[in-house]
């Protein structure tokens, strides 16, 4: 049984902020509805006292998001190079703000949408428009996500539906710390990816469409590995993201993340319907920010895995009026 409750935070920037909370016999999951942004998820093994989110100290951060903390994505995900796609012999150029790349949708994103929500089966539907010529895509897109508990699972899934012809490719940029309130950073975390390839990237960070193996380098996180890359060689593409920061092609979809914290045994295991997923081991968490309880960023004290379509793939990214985009992923929580 869901439980459901709201808390208004106040208005910020002319918004209405509440954060809403279901809970299970298992699981509590919180968030806003500003970007659907995840402000807590904790088990009831720890009394539902441990966050193993990143959430920021104070609520305005998340209207100046530069790190996406725990948004839903969209209306694409990751880097698109130049800005640029093709679809029916069709180029869009789309606005850039990641250097030469459009990223994560733009300016304009779902990360800072009033998404308006309601409750349904064992959790929540947020919905919102992102109108045609957004940050250069066309079409206008309605987004609809669902957060829902089942026992010790968070479902995220995902629908759109266009009015043109457009491309999407949604994703939840949750950062994971299984430590509990941000104790240690995550290289006391063991880490699995079902994995053999990763993408590369330029000195911009675009794709150039090459696959890597990742066979016996330190991108192979194919059995249980500690998250410690000073332990093996470092490649020019691990420099050019300043760390893990890579889009790895899945082998499998069932179980593609192990996560576990080697002092709590917190574990998350990460199925999706995705064929691909960004690893993103929070390089650029600066002491800047400010996290829960006054908590000092620093490098490398959360890890993201962005399961989505391949981002650099378009023709399955495409959307047409009359079809409907569907893509779910699943965060299972043990100890």
């Amino acid at each position: 049984m869901v439980t459901y409750k709201k808390l208004e935070k106040g208005i910020f920037n002319g918004v209405n902020v509440i954060e809403y909370s279901m809970k299970n016999e298992a699981l509590e999951v919180r968030f806003l509805n500003i970007g659907g942004v995840l402000t807590k998820i904790a088990m009831a093994e720890d009394q539902y006292e441990q966050n193993l989110v990143l959430n920021y100290d104070h609520i305005e951060s998340y209207f100046n998001n530069g790190c996406y903390l725990n948004a839903i994505i969209g209306r694409t995900s990751n880097r698109i190079k130049n800005g640029q796609f093709t679809i029916n012999g069709q180029t869009y150029q789309l606005d850039l703000n990641n250097g030469p790349n459009n990223l994560h949708g733009g300016a304009q994103c779902l990360t800072y949408a009033d998404f308006e929500v309601t409750e349904v089966d064992s959790g929540y539907e947020l919905t919102t428009v992102l109108p045609h010529q957004t940050e250069g895509f066309p079409g206008n897109l309605n987004v609809k996500v669902r957060y829902t508990l089942e026992q010790n699972n968070f479902i995220v899934s995902y629908q759109a539906t266009t009015d043109q012809d457009t491309i999407v490719n949604l994703t939840q940029h949750a950062y994971f710390n299984l430590s509990g309130n941000l104790s240690t950073n995550i290289y006391n975390h063991e880490l699995q990816i079902k994995a053999d390839y990763i993408a590369e990237i330029d000195d911009n960070l675009s794709f150039t469409k090459k696959l890597i193996p990742v066979s016996n380098t330190l991108f192979d996180f194919n059995t249980p590995t500690i998250i410690n890359p000073e332990t093996k060689e470092v490649l020019p593409v691990f420099e050019k993201a300043s760390g893990y920061d890579h889009l790895y092609i899945l082998s499998d979809t069932k179980e593609v993340v192990t996560f576990k914290d080697l002092t709590s045994n917190r574990t998350l295991k990460i199925s999706t319907t995705s064929p691909s997923m960004q690893f993103y081991a929070g390089n650029f968490l600066t002491e800047d920010l400010v996290f829960e309880n006054g908590r000092r960023g620093e490098p490398h004290l959360g890890a993201c895995f962005e399961t989505h379509l391949v981002p650099f793939d378009f023709e399955s990214q495409l959307l047409k009026p009359g079809e409907a985009y569907s893509q779910s992923t699943t965060f299972t929580f043990t100890k």
